[in-house]
């Protein structure tokens, strides 16, 4: 009997944890160079939301900035990745304009063979759904505009502690 129902427990355990979903995006369009799709790299802290299209770790953004310098490439390896950053210290739960001088702008950050792309959006809309601080932010994203191209998706980011304000 003990062998029946810890199977079933653990059916049951199995089946909660698949419900629960995780971290992810799927996000549609290209911009800044980059094709984005589906990824795990969904990271959220401090200010920023990231989705990076390339496979990076929590401890690989330490790089991550507001705004970037003009001809410096801001980090070692390759990675192509879509931030919101917020002019607030911490990532909020609402509805938020994207564009250059609102509360959250975007930005494309394309670091492909040394060379660095940075491609910054004019319009769009972020809404952040939830937010467990220190665990786990999900959210959409419509109509994000870049010169050349345009970004919509959802997402599931889990927290980071090296995305700070820098």
């Amino acid at each position: 009997m003990r062998g029946f129902f810890g199977m079933v427990g653990m059916g049951l355990g199995a089946a909660l944890l698949t419900s629960c979903g995780g971290t992810g995006a799927d996000v549609t369009g290209s911009a800044g160079g980059v094709n984005f799709g589906k990824t795990k790299q969904v990271y959220f802290g401090g200010p920023f939301i990231v989705i990076a299209i390339t496979e990076v770790d929590c401890e690989g953004l330490d790089f991550t900035r507001r705004n970037y310098e003009v001809g410096q490439v801001p980090t070692d390896f390759d990675v192509q990745l879509v931030q919101f950053a917020f002019e607030a210290d911490n990532v909020a739960e609402g509805v938020f304009p994207v564009k250059i001088d609102a509360a959250v702008s975007a930005t494309v950050v394309n670091v492909t063979g040394g060379a660095f792309f940075e491609a910054i959006a004019t319009g769009g809309l972020l809404t952040v759904e939830s937010v467990e601080a220190d665990q786990s932010a999900t959210g959409v994203f419509e109509g994000v505009l870049f010169d050349d191209g345009t970004l919509d998706g959802e997402f599931d980011a889990t927290w980071c502690r090296n995305l700070k304000d820098r």
